[in-house]
């Protein structure tokens, strides 16, 4: 099980290092381009930059939650009410970060329709539905699990 568990978990390095890097260097430099410009752009940017400061947050408290997952798999506690729990704090990460950017909407569609780019208003829905889906994906593997736990916790009271 090494094997899989540490390709995952150089997958969760690799997909978290973007997401810092535009909290590091990206985003303070839309921030300041927002600012500078002023006006209309400025009031509709500020918000959606916020919300993604904000969502990092849930983000990476989900990546660490993944880390403890696997290093269960690792340890073959992946059968344990610790898993469970890992995934329901996925779960709720996920959530957050989709009403973070379903409250940011509203300013998606507003900077989409003064600056006559749909195609924006397109990537706040991504990030809401990515972000759901994987609520959702959360949730029932979280189900699944318990219920496995149970059948095993019978199954071994019974013999």
């Amino acid at each position: 099980m090494k094997r899989e568990t540490i390709f995952l978990k150089l997958a969760v390095i690799v997909l978290s290092l973007p997401i810092l890097a535009a909290c590091i260097f990206l985003l303070p430099f839309l921030w300041r381009e927002a600012v500078e410009s002023g006006g209309w752009i400025a009031n509709s940017m500020r918000p959606i930059i916020g919300g993604m400061y904000v969502a990092a947050i849930p983000f990476f408290v989900a990546l660490s939650q993944s880390f403890i997952l696997l290093g269960l798999i690792d340890r073959n506690e992946a059968f344990s009410y610790r898993s469970v729990k890992a995934l329901r704090v996925i779960k709720y990460c996920a959530l957050t970060i989709t009403a973070i950017y379903m409250a940011t909407l509203p300013f998606f569609y507003w900077f989409a329709e003064r600056d006559d780019s749909p195609g924006f208003l397109v990537i706040g829905f991504v990030f809401v539905f990515a972000a759901f889906v994987i609520a959702v994906f959360a949730e029932l593997l979280q189900k699944l699990l318990k219920r496995a736990i149970d059948m095993k916790q019978e199954i071994d009271l019974t013999v």
